[in-house]
């Protein structure tokens, strides 16, 4: 792994495990992680890994990184890949709702990565800040709803919302 590629994995696991409201704070952090890096490579790399700024529960605003979208380069596809894996937390199903727990801020780029899906197993999506509603089709079976879902959101969090598909 080279330099870039290094920085940019730090940065991803630092964004997904703090809430970075400046690029100070995020700068700060990367140097106590042996990593010293300029504000403007800073500023070029969060704008490769495509964050923007989310507003808080406490009021404030926090970093995040999108979950959908294709990535300026291979190393930026990867870094979004390790995204999708983590904002996603649990996935839940009752009658023709999926519901899909995410980490704060991520719940827009899960909702954007469904609709984008274009299955007529589902009738469309609905986002808050960690909360995605899936309407599905009434003629849509939960099986297939399952299928459709183990393509874009990791392995682990569907074998354990398995139950509510599969009986």
């Amino acid at each position: 792994m080279n330099k870039r590629q290094a920085r940019l994995a730090l940065i991803v696991k630092i964004l997904l495990n703090n809430s970075i409201g400046s690029q100070e704070e995020l700068m700060d952090l990367l140097e106590r992680n042996n990593c010293q890096v300029t504000q403007a490579t800073l500023s070029r790399d969060l704008k490769t890994l495509r964050t923007s700024k989310v507003a808080t529960e406490l009021g404030g605003y926090r970093y995040v990184i999108a979950a959908n979208g294709t990535a300026a380069d291979e190393v930026a596809t990867h870094a979004m890949d390790t995204v999708r894996q983590a904002a996603i937390l649990s996935v839940s199903a009752t009658g023709n709702m999926v519901i899909i727990k995410t980490r704060n801020g991520y719940a827009g780029g899960v909702a954007y990565d469904i609709d984008d899906l274009d299955s007529p197993l589902i009738l469309g999506t609905i986002a808050g800040a960690d909360t995605v509603f899936v309407a599905i089709n009434e003629k849509a079976s939960r099986c297939e709803v399952f299928d459709l879902l183990m393509e874009n959101i990791p392995e682990s969090v569907m074998d354990e919302a398995k139950h509510y598909f599969i009986s």
